[in-house]
C-alpha cells in the first residue's frame, strides 16, 4: 500500500482525514491484518518496541522513540511531545482547519521517558522551536509535561506521590503540591522556573487525552 497516496484503511474507519494521514505516514505502517504500527528506537537506531493500533485494541510502547516531520529539520518552527502517537494524530484531526502543521515535527516517547534520547530528538530542531507536550489530564501526564520543561532547559527533577501530594525535589529542595492543585504551570511558580513548554489537553478535564475524547 502506498500510505501516502492511499492512505491507512483503519485511520479511514476512525474519521482521520487523508490529509492527517499524510503527515504521519512516515511514522507509521501497516501489517498484512490492517493493524498500524510504529516502530520506536534506542540510540542506535534499532527498534526495540512498538505501539500497535488495531480495531479493538492499542498497545502503548514502553521504550524507546519516534520522531519525524513533514518539514526539513532546519524549517520546523513547532515541536509536539507525546507518549503515543495516536493522541498526535487525533489532536491534528481537530485542529487541523485552525492551525498549519507544514512546519512541525512529532516526537513520541515510550513509558520510560529517554531523558538523553528525547534530548537528541529535540537537539535536530532550530533554537527556539516552540515545545507542545501532549501527555493527557492524568497525574502522571502532569509530571511528564515537568520533566520536559526540565530537559528543555537542561534541568532536572524527580517526582514521587506522597498521600494526596506530589513531592517535587528540584535543586536539592523538596516542593510539596496539592494532586488535585499540580501542573506544568503550578511547579514553575512553585520552584521558580520561567515556562517555555506549553500543554496541549482537552477542555473537557474529564478525559484524558484526544484518543480517547475522539
Amino acid at each position: 500500500m502506498n500510505a501516502v497516496k492511499e492512505g491507512f484503511e483503519l485511520l479511514d474507519s476512525l474519521g482521520i482525514s487523508r490529509e492527517v494521514q499524510q503527515l504521519f505516514s512516515t511514522g507509521l505502517r501497516e501489517d498484512a491484518s490492517g493493524r498500524l504500527i510504529a516502530d520506536y528506537r534506542d540510540e542506535k537506531g534499532r527498534v526495540v518496541d512498538q505501539e500497535i493500533l488495531a480495531v479493538t485494541k492499542q498497545k502503548l510502547s514502553s521504550c524507546g522513540i519516534l520522531h519525524f516531520s513533514p518539514a526539513l529539520p532546519e524549517n520546523v518552527r513547532t515541536l509536539y511531545i507525546s507518549d503515543a502517537i495516536m493522541h498526535l494524530i487525533f489532536m491534528v484531526q481537530r485542529k487541523i482547519g485552525r492551525i498549519d502543521f507544514s512546519y512541525t515535527a512529532f516526537l513520541v516517547s515510550g513509558a520510560r521517558m529517554n531523558r538523553e534520547l528525547i534530548e537528541n530528538g529535540m537537539d535536530q530542531y532550530p533554537e527556539g522551536v516552540k515545545i507542545y507536550t501532549l501527555f493527557g489530564h492524568s497525574l502522571i501526564g502532569r509530571i511528564r509535561d515537568c520533566k520536559v520543561q526540565h530537559w528543555v532547559k537542561g534541568l532536572d527533577g524527580s517526582f514521587r506521590v506522597a498521600g494526596n501530594k506530589v513531592v517535587a525535589l528540584f535543586k536539592g529542595r523538596e516542593f510539596w503540591m496539592e494532586v488535585g492543585e499540580f501542573s506544568l504551570r503550578n511547579h514553575c511558580r512553585q520552584v521558580g522556573l520561567r515556562q517555555t513548554v506549553s500543554t496541549c489537553k482537552p477542555v473537557d478535564k474529564n478525559i484524558d487525552n484526544f484518543y480517547s475524547f475522539s
